[in-house]
C-alpha cells in the first residue's frame, strides 16, 4: 500500500514538473546559456534574431540585418573575438524596432533638415529653432484671436442689417449687405488657412519639444523639460537592452539614419556584453550615442570588454 502511494506521488510530481518545464523550455535554455556565459564570458558568441519591425520606420529586415552586422563588426574587429552571431530565429537576443512619438518627432525634424545627433550642438540648435517658432506662433495666435473677434462683430452687424432689411429695406441696401457677406466669407477662409498654418507650426513645436526633452535627459542637463501640450517628456533613451528571466531584447525607439542606427545597436550590444556606460566621449559605450560612419570600439571600450572577458568562474582569455 505504501509503495502504491509513493508511486502515485511520484507520478503527480513528475506531472507537475512536466507542466512547469515544458511550456518554458525556451526560457530555461536561455537561462542556461546566460549562466554559461556568466561562468565563462566571451567563450561563446551571443546569438541575436530579428523581432518586430514597425513598418513606420520604413526599413527592411535586410537593411536592419546589415546594420546589425556593422554593429557586430564594431566590437569583433578591434577585439579579435567572435562575440555575436546572427540566428534566423530563437537567438539569445531579440532585436525590435518600436515606433512611438520619439521616432515621429525625429522623422519630422529630419524632413526639415534638422539633425538630432544627440549632442549639445543639436540641443542648442533645436532650442533656438523652438524659441523662434514659439514666438511666431504666439504672435500668429494673437493676430488670429483679434481677427476672430472682429469677424464676430462684423457677422453680428451683418445679421442685424439683414434683419432690418427684411422689414422694408431697399435693393441698394441688399447689395451692400451681400458685399459685406462676401467679405466676411473671404475673411473666414483666410482665418481658416491661417489656423491650419498655426496648427502645423504647433505640430513642429511639439516635435522640437519632444526632441529637446530627450536631449535634456540624455545630456543630463540641469534644466526643466518642456511642458507644451502634445510633446513627450524625455524618460528613456533612443534604445535599450533588457534581460529578464533568461530572455533578452534590444529595443530601438528612435534614430535619424542607418549610421546612427548602427551606433545605437553597437551601444546596446555592448550592454549585452555586460559593459556599462564609459566616460570616454569617443567610446561606443559613452552615454550619448555620437559615433559617425567610422563605427569602431575604442581602446576604452576594448579595455572594458577585456575586463568582462577575464571575469567569471572559468577565466577566458
Amino acid at each position: 500500500m505504501g509503495r502504491f502511494i509513493c508511486g502515485i506521488l511520484l507520478v503527480a510530481f513528475m506531472s507537475c514538473a512536466w507542466y512547469a518545464v515544458y511550456p518554458n523550455k525556451a526560457r530555461l535554455r536561455a537561462i542556461a546559456r546566460m549562466v554559461k556565459r556568466e561562468a565563462a564570458p566571451c567563450s561563446t558568441p551571443i546569438t541575436y534574431s530579428l523581432g518586430s519591425i514597425d513598418p513606420r520606420f520604413d526599413i527592411t529586415a535586410d537593411t536592419l540585418s546589415d546594420d546589425l552586422k556593422k554593429a557586430e563588426a564594431a566590437w569583433e574587429e578591434p577585439s579579435h573575438r567572435n562575440l555575436f552571431e546572427y540566428a534566423e530565429r530563437g537567438g539569445d537576443i531579440t532585436v525590435n524596432l518600436i515606433y512611438d512619438i520619439r521616432q515621429a518627432a525625429a522623422g519630422k525634424l529630419k524632413t526639415m533638415g534638422i539633425r538630432t545627433d544627440q549632442g549639445r550642438a543639436s540641443y542648442d540648435d533645436i532650442k533656438a529653432r523652438y524659441n523662434d517658432l514659439s514666438a511666431l506662433v504666439d504672435s500668429e495666435q494673437a493676430k488670429n484671436a483679434a481677427r476672430l473677434a472682429a469677424y464676430k462683430r462684423g457677422d453680428a452687424a451683418f445679421k442685424a442689417g439683414m434683419q432690418r432689411w427684411t422689414h422694408g429695406g431697399s435693393a441698394a441696401q441688399l447689395r451692400r449687405l451681400k458685399a459685406v457677406n462676401a467679405a466676411l466669407e473671404r475673411e473666414l477662409d483666410d482665418m481658416s488657412a491661417s489656423e491650419k498654418t498655426v496648427k502645423a507650426h504647433i505640430n513642429t513645436l511639439n516635435a522640437l519639444a519632444t526632441m529637446l526633452n530627450q536631449l535634456i535627459v540624455q545630456l543630463n542637463l540641469n534644466i526643466a523639460q518642456y511642458n507644451r501640450v502634445g510633446a513627450a517628456l524625455g524618460s528613456v533613451e533612443a534604445g535599450s537592452y533588457r534581460a529578464y528571466w533568461g530572455m533578452q531584447d534590444i529595443n530601438i525607439y528612435s534614430y535619424i539614419d542607418t549610421v546612427q542606427l548602427s551606433g545605437l545597436l553597437a551601444h546596446e550590444m555592448g550592454h549585452a556584453l555586460g559593459i556599462d556606460h564609459l566616460s570616454d566621449p569617443e567610446a561606443v559605450m559613452y552615454k550619448i550615442i555620437n559615433k559617425g560612419a567610422n563605427l569602431k570600439a575604442t581602446d576604452t571600450d576594448i579595455s572594458a570588454l577585456d575586463t568582462i572577458c577575464r571575469s567569471g568562474f572559468f577565466k577566458h582569455k
